[in-house]
């Protein structure tokens, strides 16, 4: 899908630099108040029209909305002015007019309904007049019959070389679109600035040629055809002696208190840690009492040609306007970095892989989101059979010898798993007479219980799988684990399903081996095909749907196809979903359906 932007309070664009960074985004029309930022924006994004107006102003408001329209616009981004919500701006909440601008923001989006829209905002927003912004704008947010992601996200583990904690709501009519993972690898000051390390106080133009050549990966993505506005400020003999008193060293980069005058925080007169990201670049950089804005070495503040590069902005970016407005553009802005981590994340959500036959759908997802677009479109399903992770994974020094884990530890999706959470939800789209099988371990048969109870389910019966050949562990000093469990429940007033057959009772006892030969795949926890296929034969019907949100190597499935039922199944992991959609293919090519 082609995504067509109305950057609302578009300041000179960072949002929309970074959206364009990624595949398959254009921003066709800006709005901002601020002249030269608007100034700035048009230079930078040619082919979009920006207006210069105040979205309060019902003509400005007007003369957007037709804008959007006449351009197509599916997606709207924006920030509605922050610092009523900053701690420095004294956090006034409901006494700050500027807070209620979100309300001028969901109006048009009510107008043009769009695909997709994400509102970004100081992370205080989320806990301001407690959580009144919050709550408000996620109610508006739903009534408009979109599904919403909101939290926090720090620039500095998206390729930014700055801790900047932004709070962002992400809107979508069809998918809910999770935030993208973090990178491990953190870019640092030096990494940013080093190569422009050559001004002293007053010193440079205000556009110049490079003097240095790039000093890391991150310096040659940033460059371009020339510097503009790596100008240094003109600092006073008194704020350069006191520059001077500030050493260059990890941990002391901080003048005296002593000295500080009527400077209130922490962080006055004191310098940028080479080897660390920076703090938040704000709009007073170039003025060291402001902050930890000055050069790790040098005596002088950053310029604001180097405060574009630690927000993440390249080289070839035109600001316009005076040194202070352009200052105010560059530490108001949204880092393109952070930006681009974000439209790269709804692109991989929008393209994620769903394979859907008359027998099956398979969906590469993840369970506890998914379900949301799954109940908005009006998914029935007849019952609930899954193995979810268990949360008992753990280092130790076990190695069995014919299996390439190692003891208990069976990968990072079993640790710190979220077991419960999901049911109340699944419990939506099970149809009146539907049923809920959840394999568990032992140590929260209980739990899972007290959950299913609370969520219209009436517990029946606790499953038992007793293996026939368990794997020995410790056997000096504990017994053979060989059983598993499952908690079985239905729907409250059911009438549920339950095919014993011609046998005179049957026990909660199923007894199979454990997953080898052909049948195993690479998925650590992988159940026995003849388990589930028990199981579903006794508790569904020929030509009942069943889900499966944590569809693993696709066992149910297969089971389920086995037997004439429907399957859908969602599965996160990349490696187990491929190796589910083979077995699944397999198992109706083997049906002939």
């Amino acid at each position: 899908m082609e995504f067509k932007i109305l950057d609302l309070f578009c300041g000179a664009g960072g949002f929309s630099a970074g959206l364009h960074l990624a595949d398959g985004f254009e921003t066709a029309v800006g709005l901002d108040f601020d002249q030269s930022a608007v100034k700035t924006f048009a230079h930078n994004f040619p082919s979009a029209t920006v207006v210069c107006g105040n979205i309060l102003d019902e003509e400005v408001k007007r003369k957007i909305i037709e804008l959007a329209r006449e351009k197509g616009v599916n997606m709207i981004i924006g920030g509605p002015p922050c610092q009523g919500f900053s701690l420095k701006g004294k956090n006034r909440g409901l006494n700050d007019p500027r807070n209620f601008l979100f309300r001028e923001y969901l109006s048009i989006v009510r107008e043009l309904s769009p695909e997709l829209f994400i509102i970004e905002n100081v992370k205080n927003i989320l806990n301001s007049t407690n959580h009144y912004f919050r709550d408000e704008i996620l109610r508006e947010i739903e009534n408009l019959g979109y599904i919403v992601n909101y939290g926090v996200l720090n620039a500095k583990n998206y390729g930014v070389p700055q801790s900047r904690e932004r709070a962002f709501f992400i809107a979508s009519k069809q998918k809910f679109i999770n935030f993208p993972n973090p990178s491990d690898i953190a870019v640092t000051v030096r990494d940013a600035i080093s190569d422009l390390s050559y001004l002293e106080s007053g010193e440079g133009e205000v556009i110049s040629d490079y003097l240095n050549p790039p000093q890391s990966e991150y310096q040659s993505a940033m460059r371009g055809k020339c510097l503009q506005f790596h100008k240094a400020s003109n600092h006073s003999p008194a704020a350069i002696a006191k520059l001077k008193m500030i050493p260059a060293e990890k941990g002391k980069e901080y003048l005296p208190k002593s000295l500080h005058g009527k400077q209130k925080f922490s962080t006055t007169w004191s310098r940028l840690e080479w080897d660390a990201v920076s703090p938040t670049v704000d709009t007073r950089f170039d003025t060291p009492s402001n902050g930890k804005n000055s050069h790790p070495y040098l005596n002088r503040a950053i310029t604001p040609r180097e405060a574009a590069r630690l927000q993440s902005f390249n080289d070839d970016f035109h600001f316009c306007g005076s040194k202070i407005a352009v200052c105010r553009q560059i530490g108001n802005a949204v880092p393109p970095l952070l930006s681009k981590a974000i439209g790269d994340q709804i692109i991989n959500e929008l393209v994620s892989a769903v394979i859907k036959t008359e027998s099956y759908e398979l969906y590469h997802a993840n369970a506890y989101t998914v379900i949301d677009e799954l109940i908005k479109s009006g998914v029935k399903v007849n019952h609930v059979i899954c193995d979810p992770p268990y949360n008992i994974s753990r280092e130790n020094n076990f190695n069995t010898l014919k299996c390439p884990r190692k003891g208990v530890d069976f990968g990072e999706w079993d640790k710190n798993a979220d077991i419960f959470s999901w049911i109340p939800k699944y419990e939506k789209i099970l149809d009146k007479n539907g049923s809920m099988i959840i394999f568990c371990s032992y140590r929260f048969i209980s739990f899972i219980i007290k959950v299913m109870e609370e969520s219209n389910l009436e517990v029946k019966d606790v499953i038992v799988w007793k293996k026939s050949n368990p794997m020995p562990r410790n056997i000096e000093r504990r017994y053979v684990q060989d059983m598993e469990f499952a908690v079985w429940g239905v729907k409250k007033g059911a009438k549920w399903t339950f095919n014993k057959g011609d046998k005179p009772y049957l026990r909660s006892t199923f007894e199979t081996s454990t997953v080898s030969g052909k049948e195993r795949t690479a998925h650590p926890t992988q159940k026995s095909l003849q388990l589930m296929r028990e199981i579903i034969e006794i508790h569904t019907n020929e030509g009942d749907v069943v889900i499966d949100p944590f569809a693993g190597s696709g066992t149910t499935g297969a089971a389920c196809l086995n037997t004439g039922r429907k399957f859908i199944g969602i599965e996160l992991n990349k490696e187990y979903f491929e190796i589910a959609a083979e077995r699944l293919g397999a198992a109706e090519r083997k049906k002939g359906i």
